[in-house]
């Protein structure tokens, strides 16, 4: 069964720039997504933005494991997305993220 690791944090509506193509978010964001598939039972990943509220934006990213043994391997590589949003700029602190996992409702496999 796969399991989501997701982090998401605010940002302001002057930093919205930060996610066009070259510049710092985006950056991270597309380190994140081109290194990610090299780790073991990596599956899929994505990165969006909340687009409902103009005065507050949402930023994303998902990242799906094939096992919970990928996924805590994850949890203590490098390229956690916690660790690598607050160490590349523009720094995010962690403290402002939100992690959470998720399954999928369903039969579970034995």
């Amino acid at each position: 069964m796969p399991y989501i690791y997701e982090v998401s944090f605010e940002i302001r509506p002057e930093q919205m720039d930060e996610l066009q193509i070259g510049h710092g978010l985006a950056r991270v964001l597309g380190y994140l997504r081109a290194l990610l598939p090299n780790e073991h039972g990596f599956m899929t990943s994505r990165a969006l933005y909340s687009v409902d509220d103009p005065a507050c934006t949402r930023l994303v990213f998902f990242s799906e494991w094939g096992s919970w043994e990928a996924l805590e391997q994850h949890r203590d590589s490098a390229l956690l997305e916690t660790k690598v949003l607050s160490e590349f700029d523009p720094h995010v602190k962690q403290q402002d993220m939100t992690t959470r996992i998720y399954a999928e409702v369903g039969p579970r496999d034995s």
